[in-house]
């Protein structure tokens, strides 16, 4: 089984990370995310991706669950309250951890700072 950028973008992750953090608020920046994302997932083992795949689909329910709004249309304030309350969760928690990490990172390596740092020769860290 592959993960798509179709399944993320389905379970609205994605938009809530797009709230609780502004450097995923622009469409670029969030396409490379989910990019490196799925990318970083289908090179697990086989039972980490249907793990992940599962909550994956189960996200909206959960997040619907803890805030009475589905994921792609909760306002900023109750997706980065959502993102919280199931950070609280055992198995979310860590799921939730890594995905995001793996968001950020992947909106780091490919913003137009990192660019226009090597270009003026400054060192990029």
């Amino acid at each position: 089984m592959r993960l798509t950028e179709r399944d993320l973008y389905r379970s609205g992750l994605p938009a809530c990370w797009a709230a609780a953090y502004g450097v995923l608020g622009p469409a670029p920046a969030l396409r490379q995310a989910v990019r490196h994302t799925v990318g970083t997932l289908n090179r697990m083992p086989a039972g980490y991706r249907w793990a992940t795949a599962v909550a994956l689909r189960l996200f909206p329910a959960a997040f619907r669950a803890v805030t009475r709004s589905g994921p792609h249309t909760a306002p900023p304030g109750t997706a980065r309250r959502g993102l919280a309350r199931l950070r609280g969760l055992p198995g979310y928690a860590e799921l939730l951890r890594a995905l995001t990490a793996l968001a950020l990172y992947g909106a780091l390596d490919s913003g137009p700072s990192r660019t226009g740092l090597a270009r003026t020769g400054e060192a990029v860290t």
